[in-house]
């Protein structure tokens, strides 16, 4: 049953890509209809899942399941196993830093026009700084200990 759990993440990450791939068969279909009745104008107002989107899609389903399966380990009072808690780590690291990087991006335009290169690095500091450090938090909660010994 354990090594069930361990891979469920693994599971849904195959999942996931397949869903992706019928996503993206599905956008396709929808440009060539569009250019058939439409036009080139038509095609510009369809709107496709692009790679940053699929690959951001895959991360958080990533994310998503080992916290799921840290939750059910640690409900069933056993310690999460080291593959969940790599998977949790790798994945939640790189949402964190996603974060972190396209944080100045979402200000409005003018803060984002005041803010300068020096501001854009403080803002992506700052997110980075505070997903990153939640992130090991709450993992170290969830594994107890298993990321590092118990106090």
């Amino acid at each position: 049953m354990d090594l069930l759990l361990a891979h469920i993440p693994h599971l849904v990450l195959l999942l996931g890509v397949a869903l992706l791939f019928v996503r993206m068969m599905a956008g396709e279909r929808r440009m060539q209809l569009a250019m058939a009745h439409g036009g080139q104008q038509a095609v510009d107002d369809v709107r496709v899942l692009g790679v940053r989107g699929a690959v951001r899609t895959l991360l958080m389903l990533l994310f998503l399941a080992a916290v799921a399966v840290m939750a059910v380990q640690v409900l069933r009072d056993d310690l999460p196993s080291g593959f969940v808690v790599v998977d949790y780590l790798a994945a939640g690291g790189v949402l964190a830093i996603w974060m972190a990087w396209s944080a100045p991006a979402s200000l409005a335009p003018g803060v984002q026009r005041r803010l300068g290169g020096g501001g854009r690095a403080i803002v992506r500091l700052a997110v980075g700084i505070v997903a990153l450090g939640s992130l090991v938090i709450a993992g170290m909660a969830l594994a107890h200990g298993v990321v590092l010994p118990p106090l």
